[in-house]
């Protein structure tokens, strides 16, 4: 998935090139301000639902502690924020910042997989926790690779 390419014909061979063109750069960031959007709805939601309904998150979880997962969702509040705020900053910040995101998100699912090889969710909860952190790992892989097409064109 490359932001975009110019084909050139020679005579002799078919080259296959990145574009360094200001269209490449804003095409780059704006997917990736889309896909840091979508993790920030994505935050949101989640975050203000565990912090919200904490008792009823537990209910299908199983965790034995709905105070944890308050605290959780009170925690993806800001993040929320970061990527939203991110999603609207500079080329040059979306550049330095997105890393930041993407170790938060792999951050995320290395917890959700260890918490849930712990065993600390019933199954149903194990399923909940794995498929939000597959929706996450999603997050951060879109916005690595647009980040690394992003900082390869100056």
């Amino acid at each position: 998935m490359h932001c975009s390419h110019d084909v050139h014909m020679t005579e002799t061979t078919l080259t296959d090139r990145p574009a360094t063109g200001p269209t490449d750069t804003r095409t780059c960031a704006s997917r990736l301000r889309t896909v840091l959007r979508l993790n920030a709805l994505n935050s949101l939601v989640f975050g203000t639902l565990l912090a919200a309904i904490p008792q009823r998150v537990d209910e299908t979880l199983d965790t034995g502690h709905p105070g944890w997962i308050r605290i959780v969702g009170i925690a993806l509040l800001p993040f929320a924020a970061l990527c939203a705020w991110l999603s609207t900053a500079s080329i040059d910040m979306l550049r330095r910042a997105t890393p930041a995101v993407v170790a938060g998100d792999v951050g995320w699912v290395v917890a959700s997989v260890v918490t849930a090889l712990l065993g600390w969710y019933s199954a149903g909860g194990v399923g909940a926790v794995l498929a939000m952190a597959a929706v996450v790992a999603l997050f951060a892989v879109l916005q690595w690779i647009t980040w690394r097409q992003l900082s390869e064109i100056r």
